[in-house]
């Protein structure tokens, strides 16, 4: 995953820079705020650039340093097969973005072990990826024969090139300055181009009941909302507040759609899956499910 360097303190709004916030949550290991400015919510403390690179390392080799349930999540991303709910994910994607973008150049920022991008190939994009994972990008190479940059997104953006489309699959909640990860994105895009992200869903039904929970119990339940903010996403956005980080980087939604994390990716006990069939349900009809995904273009006049 791309992460950008911002010399922003743990307790400024990633967004919009205010330093007033509210606790939301009182965590095991770190708070969840929410600022009063913008409503953006994030994490304090944010972990350290190294930290984070060695955590990544760790995830795409072993998935060791995730939650447990999500150990088999990170083994999906390498087999470019059709029984593959990754592949399947990403296919359904690529079917909403080229019915308002035909196949070009593509750009995917976190591009990781590069499935997405051997996924687009296929369908006739040509395609460019960036990752700082030496790891991940090893696998995009020897297993996709693909040759992604191996650096932070900024440097590769100096070097002038224009794409079509510019992809960033689970990557803004890692960012430390999602605005000027934006901006950049606009600024890698050819005439008429667009840029596409997907991202978690803090307005949920599963974030809604988690809330619930700890509030009634006077902050001391937070097994559950544990679940949902982990270390590794510096940034929760709604809709709301993400159209509104959008907006600081002069971008507009095209296309914006409520998603569910398939269960098939997840290593959950049968019970267990059914009782979140059940919820998924529910945030199906209220338009709470817990991922966004979502087709830009640059506003007009930008």
């Amino acid at each position: 995953m791309g992460i950008l360097k911002s010399s922003k303190d743990d307790t400024c709004c990633l967004v919009c820079g205010s330093r007033e916030s509210i606790l939301r949550y009182r965590l095991t290991h770190f708070d969840i705020l929410e600022c009063e400015a913008c409503g953006q919510i994030f994490l304090s403390p944010i972990p350290s650039e190294e930290s984070i690179r060695d955590l990544f390392a760790a995830l795409y080799t072993s998935g060791e340093g995730s939650l447990p349930e999500l150990r088999e999540y990170y083994g999906y991303c390498f087999d470019d097969t059709p029984d593959n709910p990754l592949v399947q994910q990403y296919e359904l994607w690529l079917d909403a973005i080229e019915a308002v973008q035909p196949p070009g150049r593509v750009l995917d920022i976190g591009c990781g072990t590069g499935l997405f991008l051997s996924v687009a190939r296929r369908r006739g994009w040509q395609p460019f990826g960036i990752d700082e994972s030496v790891e991940a990008t090893e696998h995009a190479r020897s297993h996709f024969g693909l040759d992604p940059w191996v650096g932070e997104f900024a440097s590769f953006a100096d070097h002038g090139e224009r794409f079509d489309l510019v992809t960033g699959w689970d990557v803004i909640e890692h960012s430390r300055d999602p605005v000027d990860l934006l901006r950049t994105a606009q600024k890698c895009l050819a005439p008429g181009g667009r840029v596409s992200l997907s991202t978690p869903n803090q307005r949920s039904v599963l974030d809604l009941i988690a809330g619930l929970l700890y509030r009634v119990s006077g902050g001391r339940m937070t097994t559950a909302l544990e679940k949902f903010y982990i270390d590794q996403h510096f940034l929760y956005f709604s809709p709301t507040t993400l159209r509104q980080c959008l907006g600081h980087a002069d971008l507009e939604i095209d296309r914006l759609d409520f998603e569910w994390t398939d269960l098939r990716r997840l290593a959950v006990s049968w019970p267990m899956r059914m009782g979140l069939e059940g919820l998924f349900l529910i945030g199906h009809l209220l338009k709470r499910q817990n991922r966004l995904f979502l087709i830009t273009q640059a506003a007009e006049g930008s």
